[in-house]
């Protein structure tokens, strides 16, 4: 049937399904406080409009150029005719992402269908679309997003030049030219290079079992060649000394100054990949607990049904890409949820293939044993446990869809992955709280000094004075008047001795709640002074 369909119904249907996952990515988006990595995007989107364009070294430009555009329009905007419906900085800092975020469903149902059929590229789509945990990283100013988008729209582009490259050379150079300009994009998003190389490798085995035509001289300088003009013309300066050396000192984990990540209540080292580091679960324990039940059996019985056909160039490419990821991301530290982005789509289209395998057991079902007139009710019955129900698990988990739990999470809201799952929402409404009561020139401690800096000024208290309670020195010289605000999230192995402590003596004097997770406690008493001092 759906091998039927029309390029206007395609186009209709894909159409439906990106305006679905922005609305549901834009739904409540200005009602979730920035976290510490989004104020950076900020403060860097921001100096781009002064013409300052090394803020934020450590990140490509890209993205945050796209967040200068967003501001310019959204402050523009404010100004003039949405005077009365101002567009949040929380809003327009998020808003490239809801954008590529949203679209990225349409390069999934491309990848899919001219792999594996229109069906299949349609359901992928959907499930992109409506997907929690693609709607989770989607909704925050990372460069991930954008990463995936291009990744595997050069996936996509690359793949047609391969198909086309027997058939019609001139096509299939045009397409190894937009290919590497969209991987040019991709490095001057994050910079992963290795997911250029993957789609080499990919290649390179398939082509041992199956020989192709070959890349060919101009075809590689043309790929290379606008890969390589993309990501210096929206990223320049990577050609300066200075950003050079910054990266180093960054990936050489020297701006590190607070080490660990609370999982299921125990503190684990994230920059180790030895016995002391994260759990090698923590990636599958996320996927089954933040994807909807009926997703997570179409993937069982996708992976089963790929498996089979593993030796097909459709079925080991997402076999490949599957793997590839899961593998070496679980054995390494650190873990974030947002890493799990680039491998969604990947799982996504696994589901796909079994949604699909079994509506075909359901009607060979249908067709042998029961009444063919109950196929409609069949239909129906599908799309409601397979499509209707998990649409439901996002639309109700929103604008919260971090804290998104299946049945498999018993309802423990905020337990296993606090800093991913709540993410810094309690601090705004919570420095709003302290920026009411306290005093002229009052201390507060945190864990997240751009975040408390920003709302201060935002709520027009830049005289309340910050500190890092990880900081020994600088917790022992806060007054006893100091306001402390503590996160799950932000326990650190420099902090746990005391928040333990202050947790076990003291009482907070507001919780900040969001969708029934304790998103951030208030803490203030002249005895937490003592307990600072270690009396």
């Amino acid at each position: 049937m759906l091998t039927k369909l029309t390029a206007k119904h395609k186009l209709a249907a894909l159409l439906a399904m990106v305006v679905l996952g922005f609305g549901l990515r834009l739904h409540g988006i200005g009602s979730v406080g920035l976290n510490e990595d989004e104020v950076q995007k900020v403060v860097a989107a921001r100096s781009y409009l002064r013409g300052e364009f090394f803020t934020n070294a450590e990140h490509p430009m890209f993205m945050k150029s796209l967040i200068a555009v967003s501001f310019a329009a959204s402050d523009a905007w404010n100004r003039g005719i949405g005077r009365s419906h101002p567009v949040s900085e929380e809003a327009a800092v998020r808003l490239p992402n809801l954008v590529f975020g949203s679209l990225t469903a349409v390069v999934l149902f491309l990848l899919a269908q001219e792999l594996f059929g229109t069906g299949i590229g349609l359901l992928s789509a959907l499930l992109w679309a409506t997907g929690t945990i693609a709607i989770i990283v989607n909704r925050i100013a990372k460069e991930d997003t954008l990463l995936v988008f291009f990744t595997w729209l050069g996936y996509y582009l690359y793949l047609r030049a391969k198909n086309l490259s027997t058939t019609d050379s001139i096509r299939a150079s045009r397409f190894y030219t937009a290919s590497g300009a969209s991987f040019g994009l991709m490095l001057a998003s994050k910079y992963f290079p290795h997911y250029l190389g993957l789609n080499a490798l990919y290649y390179f085995l398939c082509d041992r079992t199956k020989p192709g035509r070959p890349l060919g001289k101009r075809n590689a300088l043309l790929f290379l060649g606008t890969c390589m003009t993309a990501f210096i013309f929206l990223n320049p300066v990577i050609l300066m000394p200075s950003t050079l050396k910054y990266i180093g000192h960054y990936v050489g984990g020297s701006s590190i100054t607070h080490h660990g990540y609370l999982m299921m209540g125990h503190l684990y080292r994230e920059d180790a990949a030895g016995a002391s580091g994260m759990p090698k679960y923590f990636y599958l324990v996320l996927l089954a607990i933040k994807t909807p039940i009926p997703i997570l059996a179409g993937l069982l019985v996708g992976l089963t049904a790929i498996w089979k056909r593993r030796r097909d160039r459709g079925t080991f490419f997402v076999i490949f890409m599957f793997v590839s990821w899961i593998v070496p991301f679980s054995l390494v530290g650190p873990k974030w949820l947002r890493y799990m982005l680039a491998w969604m789509p990947a799982v996504y289209i696994i589901a796909a293939i079994g949604l699909a395998r079994i509506w075909w057991w359901l009607s060979a079902a249908t067709n042998r044993r029961i009444s063919p007139r109950l196929a409609p009710a069949l239909a129906a019955a599908f799309a409601l446990v397979f499509i209707v129900y998990p649409l439901g698990a996002a639309v109700n988990s929103s604008p919260y869809y971090s804290l998104y739990l299946n049945a498999l999470g018993f309802g423990r809201t905020g337990y296993y992955f606090p800093h991913d799952e709540v993410n810094d929402m309690g601090l705004q409404p919570a420095v709003h709280y302290i920026s009411q009561g306290a005093p002229y020139g009052a201390s507060v401690g945190g864990e997240a000094r751009p975040v408390f800096q920003y709302y201060f000024h935002k709520y027009g208290r830049d005289d309340l004075q910050y500190f890092d309670l990880s900081d020994q020195a600088k917790r022992l010289s806060a007054p006893d008047t100091a306001f402390l605000v503590l996160q799950d999230g932000r326990t650190y192995f420099e902090n746990v001795a005391f928040v333990r402590s202050v947790e076990a003596r003291e009482l907070p004097v507001r919780t900040v709640e969001i969708g029934g997770a304790d998103a951030a406690r208030i803490y203030h008493s002249e005895e937490i002074a003592e307990l600072r001092r270690g009396r």
